[in-house]
């Protein structure tokens, strides 16, 4: 998260409306943010102060008079005795003291209410962030994949274009590729289905040509599900009679391979 996110998460803190991993996120930001900790003592007072200000009212007219008459009648007092109870006079500056403590209670109430809307709509924008991300993310894929068939596409159309397939073997018994080509060694390898690569590792795409060495290509690594790509170039002594085959090698590629073969195309 970045500043930004942290200052709309003040609010909440401040009414103790944050869960336990937002709370920790945004203390330890905190810890390091003058601006952030003084923006949330602001919040945290006027949390106190809502707090504070719905003061008892006084009782109305017509409670303090039961109160009053029932004083005056306390079983005690002798008949003649004159009653020493003296009522309260009903001042015009009393009423206007009631209703100044049932304006401040509302407005208090009404200050609550704005404080939880607004963390309301802060968590829907959190929610509609999160939700803005997830598709940016699959329409990111879908533009990368649109450009992986694009490319073998454009290959494809080139004059003597081929494709020949290689099966997984081995570790990736259930991986497969599509090798496309065209006559001027212009090629593409597509895999699908290949096992995850250990840190520090790549596959590597080799040309065998009868029985010399294995001419070195590229090297990848494939996504979560398995795809990879790899485009490249052929060597003219292999364009016309190589095996492509892919093994597993250390990140940037090997000179001569060092593992056992994942994928192989046919003679």
């Amino acid at each position: 998260m970045v500043h930004e996110d942290y200052k709309e998460m003040l609010p909440a803190l401040a009414l103790s409306a944050l869960d336990a991993e937002e709370a920790q996120a945004l203390n330890q930001h905190l810890a390091e943010c003058h601006e952030c900790r003084r923006e949330l003592a602001g919040w945290e007072g006027t949390a106190a102060s809502l707090s504070l200000s719905a003061s008892p009212a006084e009782p109305s007219p017509q409670v303090r008079t039961r109160i009053m008459n029932a004083v005056s009648s306390d079983k005690g007092a002798s008949a003649g005795e004159a009653s020493r109870v003296v009522p309260f006079p009903q001042s015009r500056r009393a009423s206007l003291m009631s209703f100044g403590r049932v304006g401040a209670i509302a407005a208090a109430v009404l200050c609550l209410v704005l404080i939880l809307w607004i963390i309301v709509l802060w968590q829907q924008n959190r929610a509609l962030r999160r939700d803005m991300d997830d598709l940016m993310s699959e329409y990111r894929l879908v533009q990368q994949e649109a450009q992986r068939w694009n490319e073998f596409a454009s290959i494809l159309s080139s004059p003597g274009a081929k494709v020949t397939p290689l099966r997984g073997s081995g570790p990736a018994a259930g991986a497969s590729a599509q090798f496309v080509y065209d006559g001027s060694g212009n090629a593409m390898l597509m895999a699908s289905g290949l096992p995850p690569v250990p840190a520090g590792r790549e596959y590597q795409l080799w040309f065998i040509v009868g029985q010399n060495p294995p001419i070195p290509s590229g090297t990848f690594a494939p996504d979560n599900i398995g795809r990879g790509d790899l485009t490249a170039q052929i060597p003219d002594r292999a364009l016309n009679s190589a095996v492509f085959a892919v093994t597993l090698e250390p990140a940037g590629g090997s000179t001569a391979p060092t593992s056992a073969i994942y994928l192989r195309s046919s003679l």
